[in-house]
């Protein structure tokens, strides 16, 4: 088999390598995004959970403390029913006075923790169902995964040999240039030369659609051992065998 054709072979195989292979990467891509979307709410969820336990852990401590001024205020009344005098009284009556303000204050402060330990718990409940139903659809998606690796697992292994046989008799050189060229053009290594006015010898890359010499197209037809690329954009060209026997019927 010429060189052309086994490039082309090759090339055909590489094609559907690639084409049975894309529905597994792309299930797996879409998997993975949904993945890295449920990681982020959790991070997010345990993040708000640590808050609203240090909120409720900040409103049961100013509980402490108001209950041990409760107590403290309950004393000191205590002290000033069984006071000897105004003196003792007055002085007992400031202190109380003074535990009421600070009483105030802590309670201020309780509630404002309460009130954000409600906001922080309303939103944890509502970070939770989104986790819930990111969850699923991270099920969802990794049963795509499943599937499309069920139904073309094997087919693509096959397949993988198959174009890994063909490209056997080809050289190290061209298979390196061939899959640089692959890289380069997303599996795109090799283009085909279109006619567009025979009459005038007018050809173009299927590639880049840049105009060809003729010089390119006679090699292609007359030199089926020897590869010829693209000036442009260095696709190794290929002649249809329509194109080929049309060219070869007008002679």
């Amino acid at each position: 088999m010429p060189l052309q054709d086994q490039l082309y072979n090759y090339f055909e195989l590489d094609q559907r390598v690639r084409a049975m292979r894309s529905r597994l990467d792309a299930a797996t891509r879409r998997k993975d995004a949904q993945q890295r979307k449920l990681d982020q709410l959790k991070q997010a969820a345990a993040e708000l959970d640590q808050q609203l336990k240090t909120a409720k852990a900040h409103a049961s401590t100013l509980q402490s403390e108001a209950d041990a001024i409760d107590e403290r205020i309950n004393t000191q009344r205590d002290k000033m029913n069984s006071a000897t005098s105004n003196k003792e009284y007055s002085a007992l009556l400031v202190e109380v006075n003074t535990l009421k303000a600070d009483k105030s204050k802590v309670d201020d402060a309780q509630l404002e923790s309460l009130t954000k330990a409600d906001i922080l718990d309303a939103e944890a409940k509502a970070l939770g169902e989104k986790v819930e139903a990111q969850s699923k659809l991270v099920a969802n998606a990794t049963k795509e995964v499943d599937e499309a690796q069920s139904e073309v697992g094997d087919k693509l292994k096959e397949l993988e040999v198959e174009r890994d046989a063909a490209g056997e008799p080809i050289s190290d050189d061209i298979r390196k240039t061939f899959d640089r060229l692959s890289h380069t053009y997303d599996g795109e290594a090799m283009a085909e030369i279109s006619e567009q006015d025979r009459r005038r010898m007018e050809y173009t890359c299927g590639g880049c659609y840049t105009l060809l010499p003729v010089e390119s197209v006679n090699a292609l037809i007359t030199k089926p051992d020897q590869i010829t690329a693209c000036g442009t954009c260095n696709r190794i060209l290929y002649v249809s065998s329509e194109l080929r026997e049309s060219l070869a019927a007008s002679k």
